[in-house]
């Protein structure tokens, strides 16, 4: 029997990018859902579906449910789906490790790599930039940062989730263009936080996975469209060639925090061509069927180095695209309200090798649940799902 993966968050298209890439490599798939209908649910990837109580609610009742699920012994690796479920695994590791493989770096380390504050000490260390940036306790020192660093500026929290009522609260990242707005944001941010300058530059995507110190497997790509457009998500990004010494600084980096696993580094190319790191998601992410389509599919790369089966190195090859449906379709209408014709027509412009978050012709199920979910929840086409 092939071996079995848990992976949580099956509403997410991470996920459903994991899952696929799992079955593919030849894994028996687990998708842990917290919502209905969850598109990984829907997927001809996922081979038994389970709905579990949302950590974000109750993180006990969670854990509860992921232990009664491991504990049937039919699953050698879980794979969280999220910031929120990698935060509760790594605190509880104790109930879960006995019965699968986590692979996890030490809670320490953890909590460093979910710390954007830590991740803006890392970086240079490992030669790579990052946009100038404050940690603020309150709004008097936010309103002392936007001034030294000049508006707009980013406002972005130490973590994403913070403890709350026995679950979790989720804190987003906001752009703010004057002293209103940034009163207005401060208040929904656990202190500390990060005001950090708005730089206008090419976005960067660095994924792979890293295990003993060396990379397993690794994708740059360049993301021409975000939604929203300036400080959002992936809308549709290009496979491309690493520069030369970006994989050993990625390395450094990623060592110094004491992080293994799957990663996705955010950079940004700067206009003197230094690239500037924003962001690290110590899990899987939104674009991660990009990289199976293009030769590193990390899932499977992961849970085969986890089995012991000593995968080799894999570097994803350039010149694949990957479309986030929803997010280019906002896109879109944005241009046109804009009355940006041209650049509306190039979102809808036909490309090739395109690999779609959603939509794929031999399991067009996920796409037909999203939609539902939507529907149901009147949730705006730019939601972060």
């Amino acid at each position: 029997m092939s071996a079995g993966v848990v992976v949580t968050d099956a509403e997410e298209r991470a996920v459903l990018g994991a899952c696929r890439g799992l079955t593919s490599a030849g894994y028996r798939v687990c998708a842990v859902a917290r919502l209905r209908p969850a598109a990984t649910h829907w997927s001809r990837a996922c081979a038994e579906r389970v709905t579990l109580p949302d950590p974000r609610v109750s993180v006990e009742r969670f854990v509860e449910g992921l232990e009664a699920l491991l504990r049937t012994g039919r699953y050698e690796v879980l794979i969280p789906g999220s910031d929120a479920a990698l935060m509760v695994v790594s605190e509880h590791r104790e109930r879960l490790e006995p019965w699968t493989r986590l692979g996890l770096p030490s809670r320490e380390a953890v909590s460093r790599c979910i710390d954007k504050l830590a991740l803006l000490e890392a970086t240079a260390a490992a030669g790579l930039a990052a946009p100038a940036s404050r940690r603020c306790a309150g709004l008097d020192e936010a309103q002392d940062a936007a001034s030294e660093l000049g508006f707009p500026v980013v406002v972005k929290p130490a973590r994403s989730f913070a403890a709350a009522n026995g679950g979790l609260r989720q804190q987003g990242v906001t752009v703010v263009a004057d002293t209103a707005a940034l009163a207005a944001a401060v208040p929904a941010f656990a202190a500390p936080f990060v005001v950090q300058r708005f730089e206008r530059a090419q976005f960067v995507s660095c994924t792979g996975v890293i295990a003993d110190g060396e990379l397993l497997a690794l994708t740059t790509s360049r993301v021409t469209r975000l939604w929203p457009p300036g400080a959002g998500m992936h809308a549709f990004a290009e496979t491309v060639t690493a520069p030369e010494a970006l994989p050993g600084r990625v390395r450094t980096l990623l060592g110094s925090l004491g992080w293994q696993g799957i990663f996705q580094l955010q950079l940004l190319e700067l206009a003197d061509g230094r690239l500037a790191v924003i962001d690290l998601n110590p899990r899987v992410f939104a674009s991660i069927a990009l990289d199976a389509d293009a030769g590193a599919n990390l899932a499977a790369v992961w849970c085969d180095w986890l089995l012991g089966r000593t995968p080799a190195p894999v570097t994803a090859r350039p010149d694949r695209r990957y479309r986030w449906e929803e997010g280019d379709l906002c896109n879109f209408a944005w241009q046109l309200r804009h009355r940006r014709l041209r650049a509306a027509a190039r979102v809808l412009l036909p490309r090739r090798r395109v690999t779609h978050a959603w939509f794929r012709a031999t399991d067009p199920g996920p796409l037909l649940a999203r939609g539902i979910n939507l529907a149901a929840r009147k949730t705006p086409f730019g939601s972060k799902a």
